[in-house]
């Protein structure tokens, strides 16, 4: 072994930065590019432990901070199988006061500073009481506006190192963060790639955040030459080969375990040991056993160790202390950190814990939890106790303190909007009072009350099944007499059915919620549960029942000071109820006033995303899908500015995919269905993605994939009544065995889907499956023409009231009334219809259709090969292969020669090319209905489209726009 003269010298790291130059380079180039952009744009740097990420990142702060550019780092932390929640962001605010001063932070955050009081008491502003839906959010926006306003001044690279131990909810910021920040920003993510068990979901969490492959840079070990320059630095002097050898053998290029084997060398050691972990033991060994105690109770208190803390907790008192501290600071086992200590390096601390018995750790966290629960100061200013009372208490082996600061903790950690690591606390807390003598004793609330406790935050971490369970138990031992609160738990046992995709048990436990909570006196339990009942009832589809009850929730909630929201609730039920029975701009107006009333109280940020995807469902079903894309649109910025990814991003994905898909806007589809993939984690949520892409993939052509996802859907929504949920369901099934020429399935499909709205009444829930079955029936081999016609009649005659007329339901319907009838005229009003709602797709069906029914009859072969060449040119530029296919078929069989058109960026149909040549001859909408033998309405839906595909917003600026563009030409309906 090599003697301690060989490796002489008072330091254990290497001044020299060896190796990293060609890394460093990559990430200044990333910093760059990403500035450049103003967007914030995330990178990960990942590597071993002991590899050298937080060296990298410290010199990278320091090339930074030369160029004007300023670097902030926070640390994800675990503690033993807790993680401590918005531990970075709380160490990124308290360096950001530090830096920049309590004042300009706050100015930075906006009017949202207050929501960041809990989280840095030294921002100095009173933190805000509860844990509702609406905190979380409200921390997002002020966390947003604090790093895009700081970023104005100067770039910002905002580093979280470790984030292989990130708390749930700290990555969920992060995420809403990589994805919409604006500024000049950098998210430098730091991450053990040898940590073990890896946490579940940490690749594909790291892989929505990294969007880009080439943002990920990893660090290798060093070269033999490489480490013989680092320990060179160290030494003072070149290494001999001898010490050289040993330690690259054993290192293997890791610069952190170098170092430490050449500490041991120092002290003589004979023989290094051959593992990570019996190497650090023997560093510590080498300590003098007051140094050890101290250590080894410090490493229980986490890798940073406040020094009142420790002071207090440790049998070493005085100036035995300091020297014993003193020699840990020498040795490099621990580092000042401004008021306490710090762990060299993470492994170390892992280390120490490792090594201590049983009883010897016991004992130490009992020491730790008595002196925290005597002076919650000593953890330091501001810091949240009550978690790692809970961790203290729990290793002590002292149930019953334990159990009272696992409830304290959930509290804590609910009123820090972390909900996921709320619940873990709520679990061990309902495991302790099961066996913790007189628990009920020892705590201040029920039983039931800690249930819907834990039964909320589970639900508001997206758990709805286990929120569910817990709602359940508590409903089992709530008092009997407590009419309010049975009543109460009722209502959320409701919605979490509901979100768990079983519709029929939500809508039974909304009724005995309404039966429960006395209308008299009148209370916001009551208004609640009456506006809970009339939203199922809605989306069962029962929507006269619904109206009566939304009504009533209206009246009790305006004799109530708090009631606000749930009128907005129940006005968002009312709205849908009156535009489904008729009254649509009335509804229309409910709606816009539910969202008015809810931005206006910003008291559940939910209801805002709810009003809009309502808005979204009635404008969708009746027709105006331009303005139902905007909308939908609109609500996935909201609910992105809010944070409401996790309770509304994929629905609210699923809507505007679904209108985009029909307006022929298909990639933009494709993008926003794989973001709702990414954030998919509720049944109800994963039921309604599984529609909205079959239905991309039906019209693609990949008609296999599309009928595996809603064979999928049809078993996840076992449960459902939601017709607005299960009509499409049923009639994607029927189309697609329709496609694979699967006559069997179809009609089983459009027989079942029958079944299962047996009691729907209202047409836009079951006139297209009565349409879509008929067009099964006629299209099956043989045909089944008396079977088709009798489910035609009955669509029919959902769809003939007045306010039906325009809507995709009554479109729906005539396509199948072509289906089963035929003739070249009826598929031309077929055409116009597609087109007038702003459908390519159908269009171009239609046009198919058009020209093979002119086809077969030996009719005009210039006009079927026009309407060929137009279902040619939609199906090439949408891509819809199966369309294509039988567009080519069609050609070939009817001998008809089409030509290339000039280039359409626009994708003006050919009906829109004729409005547009009207408009500019100054016609009016019904003028030009007269003209083209259309309804005025039709006109008003292709001036629309025109609008919107040209990008303008007046009638004059489509005229100029056309002029400009060239779109006045001759006739362009031939087909590339």
């Amino acid at each position: 072994m090599t003697s301690a003269a060989e490796v002489g010298g008072s330091r254990s790291a290497s001044r020299l930065l060896v190796g990293r130059d060609d890394v460093l380079a990559r990430l200044e180039s990333l910093v760059d590019e990403i500035v450049a952009g103003h967007r914030l744009g995330t990178v990960l740097l990942e590597g071993p432990a002991g590899i050298g990420k937080t060296r990298v990142v410290t010199e990278l702060g320091t090339r930074l901070h030369a160029r004007g550019i300023e670097l902030v780092v926070g640390h994800c932390v675990a503690q033993g199988e807790q993680l401590l929640p918005y531990a970075p962001i709380m160490e990124l605010l308290a360096e950001l006061v530090r830096r920049e001063g309590a004042t300009a932070v706050q100015q930075a955050a906006g009017p949202a500073a207050q929501e960041l009081g809990r989280l840095e008491p030294a921002l100095g502003v009173p933190a805000v009481a509860g844990h509702d839906s609406t905190r979380a959010p409200r921390l997002f926006q002020a966390v947003s506006s604090l790093l895009q306003n700081l970023s104005l001044t100067h770039p910002l690279v905002v580093v979280v190192e470790d984030v292989h131990w990130a708390d749930t909810s700290t990555r969920e910021l992060l995420a809403l963060l990589a994805r919409q920040q604006q500024g000049d920003i950098v998210l430098l993510l730091t991450l053990r790639t040898d940590e073990s068990p890896t946490p579940p979901g940490l690749s594909r969490y790291l892989a929505e955040l990294v969007r880009r492959g080439d943002r990920r840079v990893t660090l290798r070990p060093l070269s033999r030459e490489q480490q013989a320059r680092q320990i060179s630095d160290i030494l003072g002097v070149p290494p001999r080969r001898r010490l050289l050898d040993e330690v690259f053998t054993r290192a293997e290029g890791n610069p952190f375990f170098a170092e430490e084997l050449l500490v041991l060398a120092q002290h003589g050691d004979e023989g290094l040991p051959a593992t990570v972990r019996d190497l650090l033991v023997a560093r510590l060994e080498t300590l003098s056993p007051a140094t050890q105690q101290v250590v080894r109770t410090a490493s229980l208190v986490g890798r940073h160790i406040p020094d009142r803390l420790l002071a207090a907790v440790v049998d070493v008192t005085g100036e035995r202390l300091e020297v014993a501290l003193r020699s840990a600071v020498v040795a490099h086992v621990l580092e000042a950190d401004g008021a306490g200590l710090t762990f060299r390096h993470a492994l170390l601390q892992e280390a120490v814990v490792a090594s201590l018995l049983p009883g010897e750790a016991a004992r130490s966290h009992r020491r730790i939890a008595e002196a925290l629960t005597e002076d919650p100061g000593l953890a330091g200013p501001g810091a949240r106790v009550a978690g790692r009372l809970a961790r203290h208490w729990a290793e002590a082996g002292d149930q019953p303190r334990a159990l009272l600061a696992s409830v304290a903790a959930a509290q804590e950690a609910a009123e820090a909007w972390a909900f996921a690591e709320s619940l873990s606390h709520y679990e061990r807390a309902l495991q302790l009072v099961d066996v913790v003598p007189d628990a009920d004793g020892l705590l201040d609330l029920s039983r039931a009350r800690l249930l819907q406790r834990a039964a909320e935050v589970a639900h508001l971490a997206a758990h709805p099944e286990r929120a569910t369970e817990l709602v359940r138990e508590a409903i089992a031992r709530a008092d009997p007499d407590d009419l309010q609160l049975r009543g109460w738990l009722h209502e959320r046992l409701g919605r979490y059915l509901w979100m768990s995709a079983d519709t029929g048990h939500a809508l039974e436990s909304y009724q005995r919620g309404a039966e429960l909570v006395p209308a008299d006196p009148p209370s916001r339990n009551r208004a609640a549960v009456l506006s809970g009942l009339a939203q199922m009832l809605m989306l069962s589809g029962r929507y006269e029942e619904s109206e009566e009850l939304a009504q009533q929730a209206i009246a009790v909630a305006v004799q109530l000071p708090d009631g606000r929201s749930v009128e907005g609730h129940a006005r968002t039920n009312l709205g849908v109820d009156l535009a489904y029975t008729g009254r649509v701009e009335e509804g229309i107006a409910e709606l816009r006033e539910s969202h008015r009333i809810a931005e206006e109280l910003f008291d559940d940020v939910d209801d805002i995303a709810r009003a809009l995807v309502n808005l979204y469902a009635v404008l969708y079903a009746h027709g105006r899908l331009v303005e139902a894309a905007d909308v939908a649109l609109e609500n996935v910025r909201v609910a992105e500015t809010l944070g409401l990814q996790r309770g509304r991003g994929v629905w609210i994905r699923a809507d505007a995919a679904q209108s985009l898909i029909v307006l022929g806007r298909w990639d933009e589809a494709a993008r926003l269905l794989e973001e709702a993939r990414e954030l998919c984690r509720q049944v109800i949520d994963a039921y309604r993605t599984d529609l909205a892409e079959a239905q991309l993939w039906l019209l693609r052509g990949d008609v296999d994939r599309a009928r595996g996802l809603l064979e999928h859907a049809e078993t996840d929504g076992r449960r459902l009544i939601d017709p607005h949920l299960l009509c499409p369901l049923y009639v994607g099934l029927v189309q697609a065995a329709v496609e694979q020429g699967d006559d069997q399935a179809a009609i089983r499909w459009s027989e079942a889907g029958l079944r299962r709205l047996a009691g729907v009444r209202h047409a836009p829930h079951l006139a297209p499956l009565l349409a879509a079955a008929a067009t099964a029936h006629v299209r099956a081999v043989p045909p089944r023409p008396d079977e088709a016609r009798a489910l035609l009649e009955r669509a029919e005659a959902l769809v003939a009231p007045v306010q039906e007329r325009g809507t995709l339901a009554a479109a729906e319907v005539a396509t199948s009334a072509a289906e089963v009838r035929g003739g070249a005229s009826a598929w031309r009003e077929i055409v116009d219809t597609w087109e007038g709602l702003g459908d390519p797709y159908r269009a171009a069906y239609a046009h198919l259709r058009v020209a093979e029914e002119l086809l077969g009859a030996g009719h005009d072969r210039d006009e079927a090969a026009e309407h060929l060449r137009t279902a040619l040119t939609a199906a090439r530029g949408l891509g819809a292969r199966v369309l294509l296919g039988q567009a080519e078929d069609l050609g070939r069989r009817g001998r008809l020669r089409v030509e290339a058109p000039p280039d359409n960026p626009y994708r003006i149909t050919s009906r829109e090319s004729e409005v547009l040549r009207l408009v500019a001859d100054g016609l009016t909408d019904r003028a030009i209905g007269g003209r083209l033998f259309i309804s005025h309405r039709t006109v008003e839906r292709h001036v629309s489209n025109l609008l919107a595909k040209l990008d303008v917003d007046r009638r004059s600026e489509i005229v100029a726009t056309a002029h400009r563009e060239g779109l006045l030409g001759g006739d362009d309906s031939s087909a590339v």
